[in-house]
């Protein structure tokens, strides 16, 4: 698992067909990010509970940053209102969109979102975090690692009952930012990053089949500074330039303030 994986020529051709034959984002614009944000996790809570009442498991992947942390403060209300339980939180299993090679516990790493889940009941062996480097030899020691739990642990199918995520400024999302080639990565579900534009160099993530698969894609993003992403993301499909455009899942919803909602919308 190398960036060469990436490399593979109609890799780019097949990503954005893929995302093209998904439906388009629907667009919410809520009037501040607090309720952008609540509006969101109802979303994901509903699609937790339907996967819980008709699959008895539900597999849901988290993503760090500012909705990150506004998705994890918002969640455990919402499961509640969904009338899930901590009983039925020991079917609830948590994946990352995206994790920093990090030492376990360092600021950086976007496991610590999961903090609330676990407080509401999600069993610490439901939470599957990446090995840092206190723990794994390489980032891709740690992928590898974290690709086989997947596999085995996952969800049928691979298809994530809902993923959150969010959305960078340059338009990037998990760790697959424009013109790196780990965004182009096709068959396998998590790659592992080497020299990523955005600190830390280090880093796992999912790959645009495995969003593609997913059952719902959420995605939450605050502020003017997300404008001109978004507005790029909901154009024709780009994976290499616009990883945003090609972040579609079965049904697909976005959540945005007034700030990073187009003005053309």
């Amino acid at each position: 698992m190398t960036d060469s994986t990436a490399s593979r020529p109609g890799a780019r051709h097949d990503i954005e067909s893929a995302a093209a034959d998904l439906p388009a984002p629907a667009v919410d614009i809520a009037p501040t990010r607090e309720e952008a944000s609540e509006r969101a996790g109802a979303a994901i809570a509903a699609a937790l509970a339907e996967a819980l009442s008709t699959r008895g498991t539900a597999h849901l992947a988290l993503t760090g940053g500012s909705g990150g942390r506004a998705i994890a403060h918002a969640l455990p209300a919402a499961l509640a209102e969904a009338g899930i339980g901590p009983q039925d939180l020991r079917g609830v299993h948590i994946w990352f969109g995206d994790e920093r090679f990090v030492p376990a516990g360092d600021p950086e790493r976007n496991d610590l979102f999961a903090a609330p889940l676990a407080e509401a009941g999600v069993p610490e062996e439901n939470i599957h975090r990446l090995a840092g480097p206190d723990a794994a030899a390489s980032v891709l020691v740690a992928t590898e690692a974290l690709e086989r739990d997947l596999a085995l642990a996952g969800p049928a199918g691979g298809r994530f009952d809902a993923v959150h995520l969010g959305m960078g400024p340059d338009g990037h999302v998990c760790s697959l930012f424009p013109g790196h080639p780990v965004a182009l990565t096709t068959g396998r579900d998590m790659a592992a990053v080497e020299n990523s534009p955005k600190p830390p160099p280090q880093r796992a993530t999912l790959t645009f089949p495995a969003l593609h698969r997913s059952r719902l894609v959420v995605l939450l993003a605050f502020g003017q500074d997300k404008r001109d992403a978004a507005r790029t993301g909901l154009a024709s499909p780009d994976a290499a330039l616009a990883p945003i455009s090609c972040a579609r899942g079965e049904r697909t919803l976005w959540f945005l303030d007034e700030g990073a909602a187009p003005r053309d919308r």
